[in-house]
């Protein structure tokens, strides 16, 4: 008798054990989009880009990144992801599964090794999901935060800035944009031939450039649709990008190294594409019908 209740008793902690890490996993992998809570709003958030120089060899270094972010009330789910580019390839993403309940701040901090010249571009998404009574909403805002790093032979110290001040600093700035520019805009043109997309039917925009849209309508939607676009957008490269870029084969293929994604608004108003060039320079597509 007593071994068939120790044998009982095992069984049911190894269901309940399972129950609770599928649970967990259910949880550690959503960002869901649900209806804009009304009156919640964030507080604060912020991202932040910072060099620190390496005292004993000028070409390599970390760049150290905080983001922050605050809601005017907890929420049963909270969470930040972010991206880190180094001349318009992710060099890391951020906050992927991590996450807190009942919570209003989060918080995520931490250095990546770097060496030689580089534009960094950080842009983060700060989720909250809120339960009220029979009511699931959610609650997003976007940051962002870009630094540029010199290393040159005519000076003995790095040369880093957020924003251009000094002449010195604006030619290192239209050059790293230039470059910038040039060399992701060929690998798009490569990937709509590839993909048999004519861009002429779409409205572009780099993800980058997405938080420009936290309190302005995308071209052709209304405020509150553009919050849902976005929001929708956010869920589908969580699962389908930030998790591991999953193709159609079956395989996946590390996001790491991947240019920045260029989203593509069909002039109908009716379709988003997502393209991004993977490490390995195959195009990568998503597809997110607008209702």
């Amino acid at each position: 008798m007593k071994k068939k209740y120790i044998i009982v008793m095992s069984i049911l902690i190894v269901i309940l054990f399972l129950i609770i890490k599928i649970t967990k996993q259910h949880v550690q992998e959503t960002i869901t989009f649900f209806p804009l809570h009304k009156n919640a709003q964030f507080i604060n958030t912020e991202t932040m880009l910072t060099l620190i120089p390496n005292k004993q060899t000028k070409s390599k270094y970390k760049i150290e990144y905080e983001i922050h972010s605050k809601l005017d009330r907890k929420a049963y789910l909270r969470q930040d992801v972010s991206l880190l580019f180094k001349n318009g390839r992710l060099q890391q993403p951020i906050g992927i599964k991590k996450w807190q309940q009942h919570s209003s701040a989060l918080a995520l901090s931490g250095k990546v090794n770097e060496r030689d010249s580089g534009l960094y571009e950080a842009i983060s998404f700060h989720y909250g999901e809120i339960q009220e009574k029979d009511m699931i909403s959610s609650v997003q805002r976007m940051s962002f935060d870009k630094l540029y790093v010199v290393d040159t032979k005519f000076s003995p110290n790095l040369l880093s800035f957020h924003s251009a001040a000094t002449e010195e600093e604006k030619e290192w700035e239209e050059t790293f944009n230039q470059m910038n520019d040039k060399h992701l805009k060929q690998l798009w043109k490569q990937s709509f031939s590839k993909l048999g997309i004519n861009p002429n039917r779409y409205r572009t925009i780099p993800l980058t450039s997405l938080p420009n849209y936290n309190d302005n309508s995308l071209p052709g939607f209304t405020k509150n649709k553009s919050q849902e676009i976005i929001g929708k957008l956010w869920e589908g490269l969580y699962k389908s990008y930030l998790l591991g870029i999953k193709k159609e084969d079956g395989t996946s293929e590390t996001l790491i190294g991947s240019t920045v994604p260029l989203l593509l608004f069909n002039k109908n108003n009716k379709e988003l594409l997502i393209i991004l060039i993977t490490k390995s320079d195959e195009p990568y597509l998503l597809k997110q019908i607008i209702n």
